[in-house]
Parts: C-alpha cells; structure tokens; sequence
C-alpha cells in the first residue's frame, strides 16, 4: 500500500485498527501473565514531544499523575528510551525510578516507524526469548493489519464500469474462485477467450527492475505448443498498453493494461475466431474483464505475500523457542517431508496440508514452559513431573492463539497427544474425534523422538522406530494412518532425506 502523501490517513487508520485488535489485547494478557502486573500504552506518533508522552502514559501509569521530579525524570528517561528504539528499530527495555522495568517496542511499516508499544511493570527478570516472542508476535499483529488495510485500499479502486455485461458476475465468481496465482492466470486467459471468441490469449506481468513484460499464462486455441515470449515495456501491443496505461486495440488484437495503483501487467487478446476485427465494445468488455481479473490477481499476490510472511513468523518463532533447547523446536527438513508426504497420501486438501505444514514446525512449542531440568532429566519423570510435561500441548496453543492464519493449526498441536484407543492427553480423544492433522503428527513426532538424540531416551535405529510405531498401531496410533506411514517411509526419497541428516549419507 502506497503512503507517500497519505501517511497522516494511513497512520490514523493503522492505530485505530491496532488499538481494536483482538489479537494484540489477547497477545498482551498472554505476555502479561508471566511479566504481571503489567500497564500497556501505545504511542501514535513515530517522534513524540514530551507532552505527547506523559498524556499517553498518564492513564495507565500509577506514578504518571505525581508532579514530583522522581516522576519527570522517568518520564525523561523513557522519552530518551523512545528516541533509542526508533534509531535501532528493535525493542528496548528501561527501568525507571519507580522500581518498575519495562520496554518499548516500535511499530514499523517497512523502514518507517509510526509509533510505539510499550509496557510497565514489576517482574524484574523476564527470560529475553519472552521479548523475542512478544516481537515477533506484534510483528504479525501489525502486518496483518497492514493488509488489510492494503485490501481495503485495493477494493476502494474498484469502480463499476458503465456497461453492464451479463457475464460480469460469472467471471468474477470462477476468476475469485482460487487464490494461487498458477491456477488463476490461465483461467483468467481461457474466460478471456471464451468471452472475445478468440483463438489466443497471453498474460504478462510486469518485472519492474529488469522494465520488460514477463509472459505468465498464454493459451492459443489453435497449437499445443504455445512459445512464451519476453516483451520490453514500450513495444509492441502488450508494451505500449502497459507504458501508456490505456487500451491498445488492432484490428487482430486487445491489449488492455491490468491497472490497480500502478500498472501490473497486461492482457492480449489475438483473432478472433470469426475472423472479424475486435470493435470499441469489445475493447469496453476486455476492459471490464481486466478491471476484475486484477482484483483476483493482486489478491492472489497479497495472499502468496501473506503466506510468506506467515511462514517467517512460525520459522522466527521455532528458532526463538529453540535457543532455549537447541534441537527441540526446529523439526528436522526429513520429518516435514514425512509429515506432508502423509498429508498427500491421505488427499487433504490444500488447506489442510498448510495446517499441517505449519502444525510440523510448531507442534510442541508449547515445552517453553516447561522447566529446562524436566525436558533434560535423563531419569525417569515423576507424576507430578508428567502431569507438568502433559500441559506442553494446551501451552502451544496459547502462544499460537493470537494469530488468525494460525487457527486451523490449533486443533492439531493440541491433539497430536491423543491416543487412538483414549489413553491420550489432554482430553482422551479416540479414534475419528482425533482431527486428522493431529493423528498424522502424533506418528511422525513419534518416530522422530525415536530416532534423534534425547536425554531421557537412547537413539534408536529407524528399523527398530519403525517397528515400535507397527507395535502400537492399533492403541497409540490410527492403524489407517500408520499404514500411511510405512508407504511413505519407504519410498527412496524419503530414505535418503532421512539417512543424510541423521548420518551423514549422501
């Protein structure tokens, strides 16, 4: 979303959405529990005067009201505290003169900070990975809400067109219908020809850095084998529609350029079938088919951003957690291949495989809160001792609750406990209550426990792993998904994935 000439409305609208955000005020009573008592604040400005400090500070702060000069030299310090986080864009802490300790955290939009974060409270040592974890949190929080500004800002430039076209509707719904952009763009092409009867199509985006027209998607009804061409921004019909912004029509050919706030790309459309020339209608029509198609497009671009981000949060996040125990969070590359393999095998579908993927990462996340001398004791846990291991799943979920892409993953990380005969924590799911998600994990974190090093247990070789999941099929595991599982294991990629990391073998 562009913010030049605008940062005023976009900063406003940023804060409005953070101060209502669900997410950031369950985020806060999550990271409040363990640094209570705690008083929140945000600032709404990226380089507040000291009066802009003290009326943020003076509702929550039970010191901020006393007019003593104890009070404004915390309140100095913490104005200088401000000007640090903004210069090194990361979290600061402070203690002030009140006994109390706290931090600041900046909320950023790329390089350009818009305002701050910031907390008070009495816990003196709180571990650094809380920090990190609350970062990269709030990270997620305010992206999300970038996006949905950036969403609303895209669908504001959408105008109806003054041609009403029966199909409109049609094309939108199928052209909406996915949001991965391999998929979309083709689909878009073959409307396109349906729509002109014509015989050929080709999209093109556009590289920006390299300025030439990128051929995505072309689908000519008269070859099988269609060559994609590269086309530099300025030549030809695609080129001169995308550098000048508007239509660019021929007797044989449409090229209408894909136009949200900046030029996309472009769609050509050549021959028609009757052998007629394209008319001002058609041109009108092709034109209302861009303004749609490029809805669908940048969505299916805003996604992919998404999932990417998505995906670097839940990577930061495993890597944070695992500085604790180095080896505990960050699965093995062999055992996500095992894990998605499964996933494939059983015909779930994309979402559900994303669930999965992410659920692989993050499944016993929640073991940060589990003291460090329980998840290391070599000898044997006492009930007590279990009954605190046990309560790892319910932890993983609290920590993953507050971001909404994240949803899905829930019910497996919290069920991947669950035994297919009930004697599985934490609720006694069995057999079909167990989602389908959590009794594939439950397997594969099962064989991964077995076969890497643990303090409590001796490396066991991947035959013998294998025979123990074969022993418990049927009580631990779901005999369907274990069956699965041995289809999987033995397929060669799988094999060597797995003899590489574990020993070395190429």
């Amino acid at each position: 979303m562009k913010t030049n000439g605008g940062n005023g409305q976009y900063q406003k609208e940023l804060f409005e959405r953070l101060k209502k955000s669900i997410s950031l005020k369950r985020e806060e009573e999550c990271i409040g529990c363990i640094i209570k008592p705690a008083a929140w604040w945000i600032i709404e400005k990226s380089n507040p005067k000291f009066p802009d400090l003290k009326k943020a500070i003076s509702c929550h702060c039970p010191y901020s009201k006393n007019s003593s000069s104890a009070n404004t030299n915390c309140m100095k310090m913490i104005f200088n505290i401000i000007q640090k986080a903004r210069e090194v864009k990361a979290l600061a802490k402070f203690d002030c003169v009140h006994g109390l300790h706290g931090f600041i955290y900046p909320i950023m939009h790329g390089e350009k900070v818009y305002g701050y974060i910031g907390a008070c409270y009495k816990k003196k040592d709180v571990a650094p990975q809380i920090m990190d974890v609350f970062a990269a949190f709030t990270d997620t929080i305010v992206r999300e809400i970038q996006k949905e500004l950036e969403l609303s800002k895209l669908y504001e430039t959408v105008r109806p067109r003054a041609i009403a076209l029966s199909t409109v509707h049609t094309v939108h719904r199928l052209i909406s219908s996915t949001l991965d952009l391999n998929e979309l763009l083709p689909r878009i092409a073959r409307l396109s020809l349906q729509i002109m009867r014509a015989n050929r199509c080709s999209i093109k985006l556009v590289d920006s850095k390299r300025k030439i027209l990128l051929p995505k998607a072309t689908v000519d009804l008269r070859k099988k084998n269609v060559t994609l061409k590269k086309v530099k921004i300025g030549r030809h019909a695609p080129g001169r529609a995308f550098k000048y912004g508007r239509p660019i029509r021929g007797n044989d050919y449409i090229a209408v350029p894909l136009i949200d706030e900046d030029t996309i790309g472009v769609i050509t459309v050549y021959d028609k079938i009757d052998g007629k020339a394209f008319t001002q209608f058609d041109q009108e029509i092709m034109s209302t088919m861009a303004e749609q198609a490029v809805i669908a497009i940048k969505n299916a671009q805003l996604y992919k951003e998404q999932e990417r981000l998505t995906m670097g949060s839940i990577k930061s996040l495993a890597k944070v957690l695992d500085t604790r125990a180095p080896g505990t969070y960050v699965p093995r590359a062999s055992f996500l291949k095992i894990a998605l393999a499964m996933g494939q095998e059983m015909r779930l579908d994309a979402e559900n495989m994303k669930s999965l993927e992410y659920a692989a990462i993050l499944h016993d996340a929640g073991e940060v809160v589990i003291p460090y001398e329980l998840l290391t004791k070599p000898s044997k846990l006492t009930g007590k001792e279990y009954e605190i291991v046990k309560s790892h799943p319910m932890a993983g979920v609290e920590i993953i609750k507050h971001m909404k892409a994240l949803k899905s993953v829930m019910p497996i990380i919290l069920y991947h406990h669950e035994n297919y005969d009930g004697t599985g924590y934490p609720k006694g799911l069995k057999k079909e209550q167990i989602p389908i998600g959590a009794r594939i994990m439950g397997v594969v974190s099962a064989f991964e426990a077995m076969i890497t090093k643990r303090p409590y247990r001796s490396v066991r070789t991947i035959s013998d792993a294998i025979e123990e999941i074969r022993k418990n099929s049927g009580t631990q595991f779901d005999p369907k998904v274990v069956h699965v599982f041995f289809t999987v294991i033995n397929r060669k990629d799988v094999q060597q994935a797995l003899e590489k990391e574990l020993y070395g073998h190429q």
